[in-house]
């Protein structure tokens, strides 16, 4: 199967994330673009696999294809999933929406998994660095109230969620769970007006439903798969 591969390569952290907007949710970064485009191939093996988990049908995909359709490098802050590229200015059909939502449910739930699985409390910071747990459960349900405002306008209520969540400190789980039936509910409610918003800045095509969905499927997927390699 033939997959696109969008990349950026970003002059602050020396990295290159690539994404592949054929198969949302899916997404690869490393520290040279070479090892990126390996990093790619595994990741899709793993997203299709996740997928076929979870009873979607999905087409034979191996042997792999990949094919560089993009690769940007001249933003100052690339690398950072800030980039809109071609796919996304293709319009949004309200019979893809279900399909995309069932997705974002299934990631959800290996979220869960995977911060339940943790071996140390999740407040706890890990020794090698980084966000602890909950602090990365926390980032995920802003970041995606944060897509979903920039598309459709502010989605009210993203403080108090995302501080219900961190209060809940080691029993996050009800919180999130009200966190996320919000956002779900206005996805759910797309209007045609939705699916064909363009939202701009600088001039320039910067938001539309499909990368809404591209960016809040592969940001809370890089969180899932960080989770996991802790374990």
């Amino acid at each position: 199967m033939r997959f696109d591969l969008y990349l950026e390569s970003g002059p602050q952290r020396r990295r290159t994330w690539i994404y592949v907007p054929g198969l949302p949710g899916c997404s690869a970064v490393s520290s040279t673009s070479d090892l990126a485009l390996e990093a790619a191939a595994a990741a899709i093996r793993v997203r299709m696999e996740f997928l076929q988990a979870h009873g979607e049908t999905v087409e034979s995909f191996e042997p792999l294809e990949l094919n560089i359709a993009e690769h940007v490098i001249e933003r100052k802050f690339a690398g950072f999933g800030q980039q809109f590229f071609a796919p996304d200015m293709e319009p949004l059909g309200a019979n893809e929406v279900p399909r995309l939502l069932r997705w974002a449910g299934w990631s959800r739930e290996e979220l869960i998994a995977a911060a339940r699985g943790q071996r140390i409390p999740l407040l706890e910071k890990p020794a090698a660095g980084g966000r602890s747990a909950a602090g990365i459960l926390s980032h995920a349900a802003g970041a995606e109230w944060a897509y979903v405002s920039a598309t459709l306008g502010t989605l009210p209520g993203a403080g108090a969620a995302t501080t219900a969540i961190e209060a809940a400190g080691e029993e996050p789980w009800v919180a999130l769970a009200a966190e996320r039936e919000v956002v779900m509910r206005r996805l759910g409610a797309l209007s045609a007006e939705d699916l064909a918003r363009v939202v701009e800045k600088g001039g320039r095509p910067h938001w539309t439903v499909r990368r809404m969905f591209r960016r809040l499927l592969e940001h809370e997927w890089e969180h899932v798969m960080e989770l996991r390699a802790r374990l």
